[in-house]
């Protein structure tokens, strides 16, 4: 072989072998994986509430304080089930609903809606279209579903209406009000038109007597997971979309094939439907068993006495508790004597700041300000070094030389090592968790002031 030939060999066998090291130093077997960004193992900054009902989270190992570990590396899901399109939902019905049609009509279709809602407007001509091709045969049950309201009067027109349903007027007033004006005077005007005793209806409706019976709706919607509006079921079954007369008449009449099956199987035509959804499908809004907290020296709001307590465990520097704190004071606020809210503290080793932050807000608490400086410091999160505590402590009139003795002196760390603690114990995972009457809160997201009423009402008695 020549020497010009033995070159361009040489070179090739050597361009050959470099380009199957690369391939082989790129290959997944001989990857090197990349530093995983550490993350705190027992409590973490969490979205609030983004399902109906999350299942209890196990209680974790006890801990003195949160502490980081390295994250684990991501699982890929498994694939979703698609939903069941015959799935039965535990839709509740109870003498206080408006209804179109006799109780022994073998199909019940139920509406969850809201006045304000303008897909609720365009369905609403659906229901006379049901009523003209069924007759008898179907009843209509309203159900109210304004948790978050959908426009800011909708929970006073479904109070407006249920007073107009005390006097037999409802499906008329609903048809005066659904998509319409929802302020005071367009609701008082079309009670006066649709021809209600006014005096009655206006004393029924400044009573409040109806406000438990709309949250107690809506709480069911969160429950059956009926978060779209408006929401139909019938026999127990969502209808998918298209929500129109035609999809709704081929469920209806799917139906009544099986209503027909069980009547004729000796089931009473006025009992079918609380059978059939006796055991239906439904997330509970509380979540168990029940949890003792130690609340001695813990900041309260509200009376000893209080037939409900909430547990709140936040950082003040979680963005989310920032948000559910005027939520908390608007719930307490409507019913004053009867709901007592207990700050639980719970820093988060993410935050650099909150363990100072919640230190310097016992501070406050102990010239009897928590409350005050609590407000400031949410108000002021992207501010809370040493230099800052100490400006928020003189703006709100504290004693300064008190306050920094307190704080140099770790006065509120016992108790936030307590409460750390309960909360790991208790399986909190998150800011802000919230528990009533030591039940954790599975209620509507967001904990909207309804939907904390709207569970303290049907889980625990509150209003009675």
């Amino acid at each position: 072989m020549k020497r010009d030939q033995m070159v361009v060999v040489f070179l090739a066998l050597f361009i050959a072998g470099y380009v199957a090291g690369r391939i082989s130093a790129r290959s997944p077997s001989n990857a090197v994986p990349a530093p995983v960004a550490a993350a705190p193992a027992t409590v973490a900054s969490a979205e609030p509430n983004s399902s109906p009902a999350p299942a209890a989270a196990p209680a974790p190992a006890p801990v003195s304080a949160p502490v980081s570990a390295p994250a684990p590396a991501p699982k890929a899901e498994a694939p979703q089930a698609p939903a069941d399109p015959n799935q039965i939902w535990r839709v509740t019905l109870t003498p206080d609903d408006a209804k179109r049609g006799p109780d022994s009509a073998p199909v019940k279709v139920v509406l969850f809606s809201a006045f304000g809602c303008p897909e609720c407007a365009e369905f609403a001509p659906v229901l006379d279209q049901v009523v003209k091709a069924y007759g008898d045969k179907v009843q209509i049950r309203f159900k109210h579903k304004v948790i978050p309201p959908p426009h800011p009067d909708s929970i006073l027109a479904s109070e407006a209406s249920m007073a107009a349903n005390a006097q037999g007027k409802f499906w008329q007033f609903h048809d005066k009000v659904m998509g319409k004006g929802l302020d005071r005077q367009s609701l008082e005007t079309a009670a006066k038109e649709v021809g209600c005793d006014m005096a009655k209806w206006k004393s029924d409706l400044d009573s409040g007597k109806f406000r438990g019976i709309v949250l107690k709706d809506s709480l069911l919607a969160n429950e059956i997971a009926a978060h779209s509006y408006p929401n139909i079921l019938v026999n127990g079954i969502r209808l998918r979309p298209p929500k129109n007369f035609e999809s709704l008449k081929a469920l209806i009449d799917e139906r009544m094939v099986d209503a027909k099956k069980q009547i004729a199987a000796g089931t009473p035509a006025a009992q079918l439907h609380d059978k059939i959804v006796k055991d239906g499908k439904f997330f509970e809004q509380t979540g168990g068993p029940p949890v003792h907290f130690d609340t001695a020296g813990s900041p309260m709001l509200g009376p000893a006495s209080a037939k409900v307590e909430l547990e709140l465990f936040e950082d003040f520097q979680c963005p989310f508790c920032s948000k559910l704190s005027p939520s908390i004071k608007e719930f307490q606020k409507r019913f004053p004597k009867d709901v007592r809210i207990v700050y639980k503290q719970m820093p988060l080793n993410i935050h650099d700041n909150a363990q100072i932050a919640a230190e310097a807000s016992m501070a406050a608490a102990a010239q009897g300000k928590f409350w005050e400086y609590h407000d400031v410091l949410f108000n002021n999160q992207q501010a809370l070094t040493r230099p800052d505590l100490e400006k928020y402590a003189q703006q709100i009139g504290l004693d300064v030389e008190k306050f920094k003795k307190d704080l140099d002196a770790g006065v509120g760390k016992q108790l936030i090592s307590r409460d750390s603690q309960e909360g790991a114990n208790a399986g909190v995972s998150g800011t802000p968790s919230v528990f009533i009457n030591g039940m954790r809160y599975q209620g509507p997201r967001g904990y909207p002031p309804e939907g904390l009423e709207a569970v303290a009402r049907t889980y625990f008695g509150l209003g009675k």
